[in-house]
C-alpha cells in the first residue's frame, strides 16, 4: 500500500520534474481499452519526464500504457529523489 495519497505523489512528482496520470491501460496498436473478463477497465498511472517531454519506460511497454499501480510510481519517484539527494 502506498504511503502518501494520490495528490501528495503527484506533488513530489511535479517538484522532482514529472507529471503523474491516472488512467485506463490501452492497447498501444488500436488504442483500445483492456478490459478483465468482467468487462471492466484496468486502471493504472503514467509518468511523464517534464524536461524532456516523454513518459518514464515501465510505466508503458511496446503493447500497453498505464501499467504502474500507484506504489509503483511512489518507488520511482522516492528514486528520484534518493538520486538527487533530497529528502522524500
Amino acid at each position: 500500500m502506498s504511503k502518501y495519497s494520490l495528490k501528495t505523489i503527484k506533488n513530489k512528482a511535479r517538484a522532482a520534474g514529472y507529471r503523474v496520470s491516472k488512467g485506463f491501460q490501452h492497447y498501444l496498436c488500436s488504442g483500445a481499452v483492456c478490459r478483465d473478463c468482467n468487462g471492466e477497465p484496468y486502471t493504472g498511472y503514467i509518468v511523464e519526464d517534464l524536461s524532456t517531454g516523454f513518459l518514464v519506460w515501465g510505466c508503458y511497454d511496446s503493447n500497453y500504457d498505464h501499467l504502474w499501480t500507484l506504489e509503483d510510481v511512489e518507488e520511482f519517484i522516492k528514486g528520484e529523489y534518493e538520486k538527487a539527494e533530497i529528502k522524500y
